[in-house]
């Protein structure tokens, strides 16, 4: 504590302002960010140096607290940056998931052409009018499917406009932070 502030708080921390030393003897300039004994209530700071010589602490303790406080620093920022990296891998892997959908639909969109082909050639070389009314079923069949397959690449590309929304607005958040 100060002398004459006894029962206020003086923590050791970085200072939020730049400011000077409140002892006497010394009155140091003390810029925003240096690690002093500083009591927010009265905005007074003390330099490390004059608050080993009052005896509060030694001064290598000061410096391990001072290490100590910035590792828990450093932790807290690499917390927050590995939850930002996994939000991240999560809708990376959504998108790729997405993405091989989409590719699926590439394959089922060949298979579908293939099968009218082979059904066009079976007509026109040897089917007799059942079967060309039995096969027309076929074709019809083939346009829901198609219906089908259209309805699904519809919502995969509106999944991955929501995907690409969520990060722009994560991109946003993290330059605004």
């Amino acid at each position: 504590m100060i002398p004459g502030d006894e029962g206020k708080a003086v923590k050791l921390m970085r200072l939020p302002i730049d400011t000077h030393c409140a002892d006497k003897e010394c009155e140091k300039t003390l810029p925003f960010g240096a690690w002093a004994y500083y009591n927010p209530e009265e905005m007074q700071a003390i330099c490390i140096e004059c608050g080993v010589k009052r005896g509060w602490s030694p001064k290598d303790r000061v410096n391990q607290l001072i290490t100590r406080l910035e590792l828990q620093e450093d932790i807290k920022t690499l917390r927050q940056q590995r939850k930002i990296e996994m939000d991240a891998l999560y809708l990376l892997r959504e998108k790729i998931d997405l993405h091989r959908l989409g590719e699926r639909d590439v394959d089922l969109e060949q298979q579908i052409v293939d099968l009218m082909n082979l059904v066009k050639d079976y007509l026109q070389h040897c089917g007799s009018a059942p079967e060309k009314e039995a096969l027309q079923k076929v074709f019809d069949a083939i346009r829901e499917t198609q219906e089908l397959q259209r309805e699904v690449r519809e919502q995969v590309e509106n999944r991955l406009f929501l995907l690409d929304r969520r990060e722009k607005k994560k991109e946003i958040k993290q330059l605004a932070e």
